[in-house]
């Protein structure tokens, strides 16, 4: 079989010529000058370490998984990407392995590929939300690697016009999978990406079926009804054989795992910084040798490097975190963090300014979390995310975790930070200077275990010796905005000088050293939160209504609360101009409207509650007024005219009553489960609820 250069006669594979490989850390940091550092980072990152050895990062890159292949993704496309990497994947670092094969030894490699595994059989749930999957997509963190979607309208809409180089493109999901397959991909992404480029990112079940649904762009939502993969041709025995010794012969498992086929020796590198024709960077490299569209820069990079490796090192992890993209999402020392086009995606608690949407800076971050804290939250331990606010969510890097943790460790040691002082009996001094009684006001944005802030929702204090090394606390106590420039952290410390002199002298190591061992070693709680076991906030209306605004469930964030002595309750919805409930019972605990700065939805005290329907009809509320006695009557235009609602309570019963100046009566509704009595005059509808 004669081969003429990119053209094959007969039925020989064809060498396609694509786009260069892309690698996010390299295009954002080396593109625009090739370096050794960019080509050592090419060098990982395209696998070249896997044959060749010598890689300076701490983390090596692995092929994915090809384990069940057959039951993931689809026969052709897998034909497809094996011919043509890039057309199966814009950017892909997958090397042409086929060219020079014809067609029945390719046909024998996808028939040994069918054999991974023992196969899978998906159980479909009942339903699947594209919507929601679409949220999830834009506001967890995928927009941190990936594109947006062109139709996506969220509350940063306007970066959707941004097109960032950076967003690693994703194939034709329809073309490569099934809603299932992607389903299972999702909820176990570390099991089949174990170098972690992609990582794992805690959607469960129903989070995974709803991206999965996103991504495919499924109309319906019933999964069951869903295609499934077209089953793969039955191999031979025959073929399968073949195609085994082919994946072998190819080094295939220098990047892959496969059953019983070992990885073959590094290969010795002869010099020459890649010149040689028979060179992998060779524009046109021998048989049998791995073929990528690097582009001439990439090259020149990756011969910078080979030229002398030994000079490149990546001590300070630079490298590492630039191969695993933590950059996309991290700052740290000044380098990296979210770039314009991706910032717009990332949300969370607005009050706390940046630091309420944007992940943390990793500066420093070996030094300033303990260890076995850092792994956790680098292997994805739920319980050490500690910033719940974050929309976007760490992922995790299970397989990397003990690595990366102990390397930054090392890297960020300081030994000689100052330690902190030790103060006997310094609790209780603790405990004021967190508090608001004399204290710092710690507690005003931070929460204490249970205990919701008195105002914005900060980080937990409690469990703060469990994360942090105490000599990293005691120097950003001193400097906070030292650490993250622009924090709502307030320097307490100011020059080193305290401003609280009564406590413990005024001295700031031994306060700062008292707060450190309240929150570890205290009981109780900091002082200054209400206590709301004594029902000090419960609202209880005696001689005359109270009327109270609030966030109230089933009515809205404009719900108006009217609590009258004999315990009847109403909640008018100031947004729809219409009353939304009544209910017997005690009335309201005012605790988290009054100091909770993000306060929830509440909910009526009293368990006799009756919702009143909807009444047709455009309304615009107009205010409400009270009469001496405190009594209140609501007031809103409905058809052009105003219309007046008066309640009041009088022997056990809600006394309703509605007039209006010209035309028909205004729509109204009544609560359900109580006795309604109407009576009308002109102009005014008198109405009685009384409950059995």
């Amino acid at each position: 079989m004669r081969m003429v250069w990119g053209i094959f006669i007969s039925v020989v594979v064809a060498w396609p010529v694509g786009a260069e490989p892309l690698v996010v850390g390299y295009e954002r940091f080396h593109r625009d000058r090739p370096s050794p550092p960019g080509g050592a980072l090419l060098y990982s990152e395209l696998g070249c370490a896997n044959c060749h050895g010598g890689s300076g990062g701490m983390v090596s890159r692995k092929g994915p998984s090809l384990e069940n292949l057959s039951s993931r993704v689809s026969h052709d496309w897998v034909l497809g990407f094996l011919k043509d990497p890039e057309g199966g994947r814009k950017g892909s670092t997958m090397p042409a392995m086929l060219y020079g094969l014809n067609e029945e030894e390719v046909g024998s490699v996808m028939a040994y590929l069918s054999t991974l595994g023992k196969g899978l059989n998906f159980r479909p749930p009942r339903h699947a939300n594209a919507e929601m999957g679409s949220a999830l997509y834009h506001e967890k963190g995928c927009v941190a690697c990936h594109a947006p979607g062109a139709d996506y309208r969220g509350p940063s809409g306007s970066g959707l016009d941004l097109a960032s180089p950076l967003a690693v493109p994703l194939p034709d999901l329809k073309k490569k999978t099934s809603l299932m397959a992607l389903e299972h991909f999702l909820a176990n992404t570390s099991r089949y990406r174990t170098d972690g480029r992609m990582p794992h990112l805690e959607l469960g079940r129903e989070g995974a079926i709803n991206v999965a649904a996103y991504l495919l762009d499924l109309q319906g939502t019933d999964p069951r009804e869903e295609k499934k993969l077209t089953s793969w041709p039955k191999p031979k025995g025959d073929q399968i054989n073949l195609g085994r010794r082919l994946v072998e012969a190819a080094s295939c498992a220098s990047c892959h795992d496969f059953p019983g086929i070992e990885p073959p020796g590094m290969i010795r590198l002869t010099g020459g910084g890649g010149t040689a024709k028979a060179s992998c960077l060779s524009t046109q490299p021998a048989r049998g040798l791995p073929r990528y569209g690097l582009s001439s820069g990439q090259r020149d990079a990756l011969r910078a490097f080979l030229a002398d490796p030994a000079r490149v090192d990546d001590e300070a992890g630079v490298l590492t975190l630039q191969a695993m993209n933590c950059y996309a999402c991290h700052e740290r020392d000044g380098l990296g963090g979210p770039t314009p086009e991706t910032r717009l995606f990332f949300h969370g608690e607005e009050s706390l300014g940046d630091s309420g949407k944007l992940p943390p800076p990793l500066t420093g971050i070996g030094h300033k979390l303990r260890q076995d804290w850092l792994e956790g939250v680098i292997a994805g331990d739920f319980d050490k995310r500690v910033r719940s606010y974050l929309k976007t969510v760490m992922p995790a890097y299970p397989g990397q975790a003990r690595v990366l943790a102990s390397s930054l460790a090392k890297i960020d040691a300081q030994p000689e930070a100052k330690p902190m002082v030790k103060v006997a009996e310094a609790r209780e001094a603790g405990r004021k200077l967190l508090g608001t009684l004399g204290g710092n006001n710690c507690i005003t944005c931070h929460h204490w275990g249970e205990k919701r802030s008195l105002g914005i929702p900060a980080l937990d204090l409690s469990s703060l010796n469990q994360r942090l090394r105490p000599e990293w606390f005691r120097s950003y106590l001193l400097a906070p905005a030292a650490y993250r420039p622009g924090t709502l952290m307030p320097s307490l410390w100011p020059e080193g000088r305290s401003n609280l002199p009564e406590i413990l002298g005024g001295d700031s190591e031994k306060q700062i050293a008292a707060i450190w061992s309240f929150i570890e070693h205290g009981e109780g709680i900091p002082e200054g939160f209400p206590d709301r076991s004594s029902g000090e906030y419960e609202l209880r209306p005696t001689t005359r209504p109270i009327i109270q605004r609030t966030f109230f469930e089933e009515v809205g964030t404009k719900a108006i609360l009217v609590g009258f002595p004999g315990e009847i309750s109403l909640a008018f919805d100031g947004d729809k101009a219409r009353p939304a409930m009544i209910w017997r019972g005690a009335f309201f605990d005012a605790y988290h409207t009054w100091f909770t700065r993000a306060a929830p939805f509440e909910k009526p005290l009293g368990n006799e509650v009756s919702l009143i329907p909807e009444a047709s009809g455009e309304r615009r509320f107009r205010g409400y007024e009270l009469d001496d006695a405190g009594v209140p009557t609501f007031l809103y235009h409905e058809a052009g005219r105003l219309v007046r609602e008066r309640y009041e309570v009088v022997n056990g019963e809600l006394h309703r009553v509605i007039t209006w100046q010209e035309g028909k009566s205004p729509a109204y509704r009544h609560p359900a489960g109580v006795v309604v009595e109407e009576a009308r005059k002109e102009k005014e509808i008198a109405i009685t609820y009384r409950w059995k």
